[in-house]
């Protein structure tokens, strides 16, 4: 399962893919308006919340699209996708001691 944090460089992937393409810029466009510049597969690997971005260059991607650090972060946490199986096979695992196979099985659909 996917952590919190991923979630957030993938939400922050997204917008800055959405605001380069609204820039009509390409991954390599992007990449090379950096200091120093970044690879076009290291754009693709942000936009795709593969990469985690360093503060220094967060601001630069946010100067190099023309917007405020702002537009690129999430207004408010990222909060993991799950299924309610998921969580209630998580809740047996921890509260009951099940293993995950066990605790799938109860929570699978017949």
């Amino acid at each position: 399962m996917a952590t919190q944090i991923e979630h957030l460089y993938t939400e922050i992937g997204r917008r800055i893919r959405d605001l380069r393409n609204r820039a009509g810029m390409t991954q390599e466009d992007l990449g090379r308006l950096l200091s120093p510049p970044m690879t076009r597969v290291s754009v693709a690997n942000i936009e795709g919340g593969h990469q985690r971005i360093l503060s220094h260059t967060l601001v630069q991607l946010a100067a190099a699209l023309s917007v405020e650090v702002t537009e690129v972060l999430p207004p408010k946490a990222v909060e993991p996708v799950s299924n309610s199986s998921d969580r209630i096979t998580d809740e047996l695992v921890s509260k009951l001691g099940l293993s995950v196979s066990e605790a799938k099985k109860l929570t699978s659909k017949s």
